[in-house]
This record gives C-alpha cells, structure tokens and sequence, in this order.
C-alpha cells in the first residue's frame, strides 16, 4: 500500500510540475510574440529560452512534456492567426519541429555543461563560463534549424529569407540563455549563502540603475555606458548573482522601451532595434560572468594563500622556538606539512627539506642535503641566494616575495611561487639558519592574466558596439547620427576659433528612375560605390562624408571657405562622373551623376548648425533648378 501511495505521488508531483512548466512557457511564449518582427511570429526576443535551460539543469528530463505541452499550446494560438490559414499537415508539421527544437535545444545545452564542467559551481570559475558561454550560444542553433527549416517548407517564410530568419531565431534564443538564466542558475547558491546586506545601499543602487535606465532608454539620451561602472562595483561588491539580475532587470527595461520606440538603439526596423539592444545587454552579461568568475577565483586563491600564509607565520615561529628542543618534532612538522619547505645554514646548504620542496625542485631528499642552493637550482639559485643572505645578514624574515621562472618546468611554461624566508636563530640569539616556505601561485597569476583578457574583451566590444552606432550599415560611412554628433561639435570647435565651416548637401540624379531601371539590388551597389568614391577624395581626417538619408549624403569640410569648398564639390562631381555607372534612363546623361549645393559660415553664438544645414539645402534644390550634374553656391 505504502509503495502504490507512493506511485500516485510521484505522479501528481509530475503531473503538476509539468502543468506549471506548460503554463509559464505559454506565458512566455505569449510574451515573446509580442516582439514578433517576422512572419509566422518569429520573435526577436524568446523568454522561454531563459527558462528551460534552467529547469532542463535542475530537474533533468523532467520538465520536458511541460515544454513540449507550453510550446504546442502556445504556438497553435499564435500560427491559427496567420494569413491565409495553414493545412492540418504545416500546422502538424510546424508545431511538431518546433516542439523537437525547444526541447533538444536545452537538453543540449544541459549535457555539454554537466558533461565538461569540472565543478558543480559553473560561474565561479573562468572556464567553465566560458564553457557555459559557447553552450549557449551552439545550442539555439538547433531549434532555429527546426523551426525555420519548418517554416520554409509549409511556404509561411520563402527560401531566400532562410539565412535572415535562421539568424533572428538563433539570436532570440541565445541571447536570454545569457542575459536571463544566469538569474535563475545563480539563485539557489545566492539563497543559500546570502548574508545581510546594507538595505541603504541596495536602495541607492536599485534606485540609481533605475535612473540611468529611464534616462538612457526612455528619454535616449547616450548615458548607458553609466551602466558599466555600476555593474563592475556590483560584481566587486555583491558578487555575481547581484550582477546577473543587475542584467536582466536592465535587460527588461531596454527591451520594453526599445520596443516602443524609445531608446538608444531605435533603428528603421523592430527587429534590427531589438537585436541590437540585446547584443549590447550580452555584452554587459559576458562581462559580469567573466568579471564575477575571476574575481571568485582570485578571491579564493587569495584566502587560501592568507589563511596559509598565516597558518605558517605561526607555525614556522612555534616549530623555531621547539627546534631548538627536539629535532624530531621539527622533522614532523616538514614532513606532513602541505607546502615546499627546507632549511638552510649560513653556506646555504641544505640542512633538512620535504618531500613537497623535492617535488619543485624535481631532486630527491637525499640529493638535497649538504648540498648548497646553487647545486640544487644552478641559474635560478640567483634569484633565490640574494633573499638568503638579506635574512642570515639582518636577522628579520622576508615575506610573499613572488619569483618567476621556467627552468624548473618540465613544458617550458612559466612557474610562478610565492616564497617566506624566516630566521633561525642559535643560542647567542644570532641569525645561523634561514627556513623558507614555498608555496605555486601559478594558477593565481593565471586568473589575474585571464582577468586582464576579459577587461581587454570589454575594451574591444565596447569599439565594435560604437562603430554599430556610428556607421551606416549599407554604405559604410558615417551615418546621419554620426553627422548630427559631428557637426554640432565642429561648430562649437570652429566658433572659438573663429575659422569657417563649409557644408556640401548633394544626392544622385533621377536615382529612383536608376532603381526602377536597375533594381534595388544595383541600388544599393550604386549608393555604396558613391560614398566610397567620396570618403576617397576627402584627405583631410577632419572632413567627413556622411549618408544623410536615402540617396542624399553629406560632407562636413572644417577650417574650409566657401571657394576651397568650391574645389572639394568640384572634385567630389568630377570623381562620380569618372565611375561612368551607367543611366539611361537619366534625362541629363547615360551615366549617373549628382547635383551639389555648398553653404559656408563663420560658426558663432547665436546662429546653429541647422542654419547651414538649412542654406545647403537650398543650394542644392536651385542645382536641380538649373539642370543638374553641377553644383551652386548659396548667396543671400
């Protein structure tokens, strides 16, 4: 009886953590499709990724009939609202991929994980977050296979958007196994280790993240690089799940308010914004896990290096003092004891070792005694002898003195130890013998060299992430948020040192009559050879070239008068025609050309940059007035 209520149990247990699961995934899922950004509901940002991953790492298979029942469910609403309706088989056939791919895609994950993961604590060390990092990434791939593949097959999404697609689900999937599952991995160990904290100044943080959050992300205004400082001292203070959740909260934020059209990374498209601002939030969480992972190493190298280094201050004091009673005792003492030791007299020749001071030396006990310190190490001794001979000539020890070599090594790798040299004193309380503690740090430097790579990491994404920002996408030059930063800078720079700033505005000849012709494809082809014909002319690293929008670009020339600028405009037309792309469909010419308007000013105080901007615009509509492929001069 006892074993059959114990059945039952088991099953409802399963039963309903199943149905919890099912419930929270459909809840994701409905959440997800609120950021859907192309057809059939593939959604920029996929919540449920952060969640099975998770559940998939605490409970096993378990949790699987519950993604796959919240998958089906949730799916089923989302793809009966498509248009035109599906057939029972790309209906069957969709939810079936689908449901295969969110459930191998945290299994995946799971077994890569557990499987090379040397420790329970998979964030409290660098290489196994770094392990966790590429399962996270890898696995989406899987159920972005399935579920696109699915997609292309039934017709919802055509071939040639494979690629486009396959990388927006890959991405939404990715992104929150590093933005959101850190949170929920990190809690357990948080919850249980978690001490008091100062309630002050949680509430100052929580408030000032707050802040920076509706400033950058709700207002736009460019100050979400403050996040960083405050993510860095969450992690030195806090430690990691603090940081991790600093993420995801900030994560939310940007998310919610990029979605609604706010924010620092509004672009042209939904999808494009949404992927952006998630890529820069990865970059923040790599950062907390890799920062957090090195500082817990180095922490705990640290503590164990003091608690040693203290154990053995007392010891090596208590076993002088009973040196001098019996000899045995101090034999005990260097036998059992878990770092390199050894005594030396004044020759520097060693007097008694132990077993663990013969392994780094790679010499036997018996090859030790009675033979100097250069004997035993040749070249490095003469790191080690000046040490020696400060502590037999004052009489006071030396402590953590760090030495670096590799001719002790059997790779050739750099060793790196950590060595205390203590005076032994005699009856006439005179320096006669030195004891040396030896303990290897190497590991220790290791985590600070993997610590400095992961702050050059920062330093480098943080590079890429502006030139996202500043760059347009098609014609790699500076894009028009770029130019509004630049111009405005320019101004105030020239209008202290009273120089002129001369401002071209000129964009293609009947270009929509060229994509008509042509195609968008040679379009865009057309667009980037011009910006980059332009930027070629330009060789001053003042000057800038900029696509201001459409076929319309503009160049900012500095410390330049309206006739240099005539010049420069002159040479810019001059270099277009030279290309000789063809347009016949061109009422001016059977190649493309463009139409020029130049406005110079001396920049003050009371004027803006709008009013150049304002006169070039000008200038270049009485281009086209008097017939294009020229450019014209704005006079008052």
């Amino acid at each position: 009886m006892q074993g059959i209520w114990l059945l039952r149990r088991g099953v409802w247990e399963f039963m309903i953590l199943n149905l919890l699961v099912a419930i929270a995934y459909a809840i994701g899922v409905n959440l997800s499709h609120q950021f859907a950004t192309l057809p059939a509901t593939v959604a920029s940002v996929w919540f449920p990724s952060g969640l099975t991953l998770a559940l998939v790492f605490w409970l096993g298979k378990r949790p699987i009939l519950g993604i796959i029942c919240g998958s089906t469910f949730a799916l089923t609403l989302g793809l009966s609202k498509s248009i035109p309706s599906l057939s029972v088989f790309s209906l069957a056939l969709i939810l079936i991929a689908c449901a295969c791919g969110n459930v191998l895609q945290p299994l995946f994950a799971n077994y890569v994980i557990k499987k090379f993961s040397p420790y329970q604590n998979i964030f409290s060390h660098v290489s196994t977050v770094v392990l966790y990092i590429a399962a996270a990434i890898s696995a989406p791939m899987i159920s972005a296979t399935f579920g696109i593949s699915s997609l292309c097959i039934t017709g919802i999404i055509p071939w040639h958007s494979y690629t486009g697609s396959w990388l927006t689900w890959w991405l939404a999937s990715a992104l929150p196994h590093l933005i959101f599952t850190p949170t929920f991995l990190l809690w357990k160990d948080f919850h249980k280790n978690s001490q008091q904290r100062n309630i002050w100044e949680i509430s100052l943080l929580l408030s000032i993240i707050l802040l920076i959050s509706w400033i950058a992300f709700a207002q736009s205004y460019p100050l979400a690089y403050l996040l960083l400082p405050i993510l860095l001292w969450t992690v030195f203070r806090f430690g990691n799940f603090p940081a991790s959740l600093l993420v995801s909260l900030v994560s939310l934020i940007a998310i919610l308010s990029t979605s609604q059209g706010h924010g620092l990374y509004v672009k042209d498209s939904p999808n494009q914004s949404l992927l952006l601002l998630q890529s820069f939030m990865a970059v923040f969480s790599l950062t907390s896990l890799i920062l957090s992972a090195v500082l817990d190493e180095r922490i705990a190298a640290q503590l164990s290096l003091k608690k040693t280094m203290e154990n053995l201050e007392e010891l090596v004091i208590e076993r002088t003092i009973e040196l001098q009673l019996s000899e045995a005792q101090l034999s005990a003492f260097f036998t059992s004891a878990p770092v390199g030791m050894g005594i030396v007299d004044h020759q520097l020749r060693h007097v008694q070792v132990n077993q663990v001071l013969t392994e780094i030396s790679k010499k036997t006990m018996e090859e030790h005694l009675n033979r100097t310190v250069a004997e035993i190490l040749g070249e490095f001794s003469f790191d080690i002898e000046p040490y020696l001979q400060q502590v037999l000539k004052t009489g006071r020890p030396l402590l953590n003195q760090e030495i670096s070599s590799n001719l002790l090594s059997t790779t050739g790798q750099t060793q790196t130890w950590l060595a205390s040299y203590f005076p032994i004193f005699d009856r006439d309380n005179m320096p006669s013998r030195v004891g040396f503690v030896v303990i290897d740090i190497s590991d220790r430097k290791k985590a600070e060299a993997d610590m400095q790579y992961a702050e050059s990491m920062l330093r480098r994404a943080n590079l890429e992430l502006e030139k996202l920002v500043n760059i347009d996408g098609l014609t790699q030059v500076a894009n028009r948020r770029c130019f509004d930063e630049r111009i405005v800078l320019e101004w105030e720079r020239l209008c202290r040192e009273h120089e002129p700033l001369s401002l071209l505005l000129f964009d293609i000849d009947y270009f929509k009559l060229y994509n008509d012709c042509y195609g968008h494809q040679m379009g865009d082809d057309c667009l980037t050879a011009i910006a980059q014909t332009v930027e070629k002319v330009l060789h001053r690293p003042a000057d800038l070239v900029a696509r201001y929008g459409g076929e319309e670009f503009t160049v900012i020339l500095p410390n330049t008068d309206i006739h240099g600028a005539a010049i420069v405009a002159e040479q810019i037309r001059g270099a277009i025609i030279a290309l000789n792309i063809p347009h016949q469909n061109s009422n001016i010419s059977n190649i493309v050309t463009i139409s020029i308007g130049i406005a110079s000013l001396l920049p003050n105080n009371i004027q803006e940059p709008s009013l150049l901007i304002k006169q070039a615009d000008i200038a270049l509509y009485r281009a086209k007035k008097q017939g294009r492929n020229q450019f014209f001069i704005f006079t008052e």
